[in-house]
């Protein structure tokens, strides 16, 4: 497998007031995420690990700035590039759904493409087509408050996986989930992977979630600690 991603020795820090001792949020973390992995990080709240999430997505800026994409150092692009990548080649699954009430799952699933261009035609084709393939074939027409919370998850998954990414970044995906819901999801994600091949980035602090992944990490105090 080609090494998508590489974090080296990533740092972050944040002043909260001028004059108090900032917050070491990363301490050195080594990632490499290659094409087809299934990676889980683990860890207690407060340990680092969504920022991590949030600088893998660039939608954070380390302290120290060695990240490679494909080879290329992200420092390097321009925020045009950097927010291109985040329209079309990572794409976020949160716990929290962010559906819009007033919009069927069919819209809800095609706004990302609406960011790259695609016809009416084609967008309406790729969103149901996604649907099925999360399990929500004939439910395009359905809005959130006609779906239970499992049901809304999917239809964030389809919104994510619409664009084709290379990698899906997922929050906590089943924190707002019963156990067999959550169950259900996590089945989702290891399909998508092993027959999608859709390379996955799962954050949790639920053994029962991040023990299906191929690799695991697991963080405390802004360090991997395996």
């Amino acid at each position: 497998m080609e090494d998508f991603i590489q974090l080296i020795n990533i740092k972050k820090s944040y002043q909260l007031w001028e004059g108090v001792e900032p917050v070491h949020a990363l301490r050195g973390i080594n990632l490499t995420i290659k094409d087809g992995d299934f990676i889980s990080i683990m860890g207690p709240s407060g340990c680092g690990k969504s920022t991590l999430m949030n600088i893998v997505g660039l939608l954070d800026i380390p302290t120290n700035w060695e990240y490679r994409l494909r080879g290329k150092k992200v420092a390097a692009m321009s925020q045009d590039d950097q927010s291109l990548i985040r329209r079309s080649t990572i794409w976020f699954v949160f716990q929290w759904y962010n559906l819009l009430k007033r919009m069927p799952a069919r819209e809800q699933v095609a706004l990302p493409l609406s960011y790259i261009g695609v016809s009416n035609k084609e967008k309406k084709e790729r969103a149901i087509r996604t649907l099925e393939i999360v399990g929500l074939g004939g439910r395009e027409s359905s809005l959130p408050n006609q779906l239970s919370g499992g049901q809304q998850q999917r239809v964030c998954i389809a919104r994510a996986l619409v664009s084709n990414p290379w990698l899906l970044l997922a929050d906590e995906p089943t924190g707002a989930l019963d156990s067999k819901t959550g169950e259900e999801i996590l089945e989702l994600f290891k399909k998508l992977n092993s027959e999608q091949g859709k390379t996955i980035l799962l954050i949790t602090h639920d053994s029962n979630i991040w023990a299906a992944a191929k690799t695991i990490h697991r963080m405390k105090d802004g360090l991997f600690i395996d």
